[in-house]
């Protein structure tokens, strides 16, 4: 479950644009807006080509498939996974760390171009074309279970299972950028009957992250302390990081 700055530039730096040189990096450039806008399955590789000023033939040149290109910005940034190499390293209480790592990733997870459910399913249905994406998943519930096997060990956390744990918090994670992205349609004066107050995503990162480890401490009076030592270590994501769109 890697996670993959909102803004053209960033996509540009991170696909290596050079002008109108890199015809690929345009294509992901164009591709990430549609997907945001309509959605993975809801965009057609006609689409992409015509937005992207190319003829289809054109567009299969670079990329023989829709899928090609969904990789393609995946593999752009593995901001998430980096950092949660980082802080795995790090010296310091694992419920600081983990509190600073769940929030950089739901963070990355509500600023990508894509549904990172929509991307499960397909990689469910092609493994051996996500082979990456997967090994990327497994390597980064390795580091979320390693904190919270520290955490165990150092007296902060309960005794749980942590694998168990991490597979329920990156499936806690997923559920709330699902939903973050279609806000819009249940924020007050919204389309859906069901509506809710219109949320930040810093405020969906910072709170999320909290309730999850909230659930693991062995004395949930410490998270006050544990969440303004987390929020004093700037880990906002490079500039450049998750796959954004060209607006």
């Amino acid at each position: 479950m890697t996670h993959h700055n909102t803004d053209q530039a960033g996509l540009e730096d991170a696909a290596g644009l050079d002008g109108d040189s890199d015809r690929r990096g345009h294509i992901l450039v164009i591709a990430a807006r549609l997907f945001r806008e309509r959605g993975y399955l809801n965009t057609t590789m006609t689409e992409i080509a015509r937005q992207s000023g190319l003829g289809q033939s054109s567009l299969y040149y670079w990329f023989r498939q829709k899928e090609d290109i969904l990789l393609g910005l995946l593999e752009l940034n593995t901001v998430s996974l980096d950092f949660a190499k980082q802080v795995v390293s790090e010296t310091g209480s694992p419920a600081v760390r983990l509190l600073r790592l769940l929030r950089l990733d739901i963070r990355e997870l509500c600023s990508s171009p894509v549904d990172i459910c929509e991307v499960e399913v397909l990689a469910e249905q092609q493994p051996d074309v996500f082979v990456g994406f997967w090994a990327d998943t497994a390597e980064l519930h390795e580091h979320i279970a390693t904190l919270i096997s520290d955490g165990i060990a150092s007296g902060e956390f309960i005794e749980c299972d942590p694998e168990f744990a991490a597979l329920n918090i990156c499936a806690a994670e997923e559920g709330v950028q699902r939903r973050y992205r279609n806000s819009a349609a249940h924020a007050p004066g919204g389309t859906s009957p069901f509506r809710h107050q219109d949320y930040s995503r810093e405020h969906v990162a910072t709170e999320l992250a909290a309730i999850m480890v909230r659930g693991l401490l062995r004395d949930p009076a410490t998270l006050p302390k544990l969440t303004e030592a987390a929020a004093g270590h700037d880990d906002l994501a490079p500039a450049g990081s998750s796959a954004p769109t060209d607006g």
